[in-house]
C-alpha cells in the first residue's frame, strides 16, 4: 500500500513537471512588454537664401530613438498577431537672423498592427515574417514655409506653441516586417527583436519609407 502511494505521488510530480516544461517552452497565449525603438531615416539640413545669403537654416536630423509598448498573441495556430505604440524623439537646430540659432526637437508617435507567420519555430524560439498597417502623428522639422505660415497668422517666430501647431502632422501607411522571439524554458519572459519596413508616402516630403528597429522584453503567458 505504501509503495502504491509512493508510485502515485511520483507519477503526479512527473506529470506536473512535464506540464510545466511543455507550457514554458513557448508562451501558449501571448505576451505584453516594452521595447526600445529606433527609426532609421535622415532628414537633410536645409536652408533658404535671399541675395545669396543664408537667412534660414535647419540642421540634419537623424535616427530618432525612444520607447514603446507592445502585445502579441500566439494562441491561434499558424499565425500570430502583434500591436504596439511607441514614441521616438530627436533634436536639431534651426537658425534665423532675428532669433539666432535655436535648439528644437521632433516627437514622433507611431502605432502599428501586424499579422505574422512563424516560418521557423524550434523549441523556445519563433522566427516570423509579417505585414500590417501603421499610423503616425509627429512634429516635423521647422522649414521656411513654417515661418511664412506663422507670419501670415500674425504669430511671433519665437512662439513655440504656435510653432508646434504649425509643424504637427499625421499620416498612415503599411509595413512588412521580420522578427524573432526567444523564450527560455521555465522563465515567464520573452526576448523580442523586430525590423519593420514602413511605407508611408505622406510622412515627409523627403522620406516616404524607412526602417523601424525594436528590441524588447515581454511577460509571456
Amino acid at each position: 500500500m505504501i509503495r502504491f502511494k509512493e508510485i502515485f505521488r511520483m507519477r503526479r510530480y512527473f506529470i506536473l513537471f512535464l506540464v510545466i516544461n511543455v507550457a514554458s517552452v513557448y508562451a501558449l497565449i501571448g505576451g505584453a512588454g516594452i521595447h526600445v525603438v529606433q527609426d532609421q531615416f535622415t532628414i537633410e539640413e536645409s536652408n533658404a537664401t535671399y541675395a545669396d545669403v543664408n537667412f534660414f537654416t535647419t540642421s540634419e536630423l537623424t535616427n530618432p530613438i525612444g520607447l514603446g509598448g507592445f502585445m502579441y498573441l500566439t494562441i491561434i495556430p499558424l499565425i500570430d498577431f502583434e500591436g504596439g505604440y511607441n514614441i521616438t524623439v530627436q533634436k536639431y537646430n534651426f537658425g534665423y537672423p532675428d532669433l539666432g540659432e535655436q535648439e528644437f526637437g521632433i516627437g514622433k508617435a507611431t502605432w502599428y498592427a501586424s499579422v505574422q507567420y512563424p516560418f521557423f519555430s524550434p523549441p523556445t524560439m519563433r522566427v516570423y515574417i509579417g505585414a500590417g498597417a501603421n499610423g503616425t502623428e509627429w512634429l516635423e522639422p521647422i522649414t521656411y514655409e513654417t515661418l511664412e505660415t506663422l507670419d501670415e497668422q500674425g504669430k511671433a517666430f519665437d512662439d513655440k506653441d504656435a510653432i508646434l501647431d504649425a509643424v504637427a502632422r499625421s499620416s498612415s501607411g503599411y509595413h512588412f516586417e521580420m522578427g524573432a522571439r526567444f523564450k527560455p524554458p521555465l522563465f515567464p519572459m520573452s526576448f523580442n527583436g523586430n525590423i519593420r519596413y514602413i511605407m508611408d508616402k505622406d510622412f515627409h516630403s523627403t522620406v516616404e519609407d524607412y526602417l523601424m528597429i525594436s528590441l524588447g522584453l515581454a511577460f509571456a503567458i
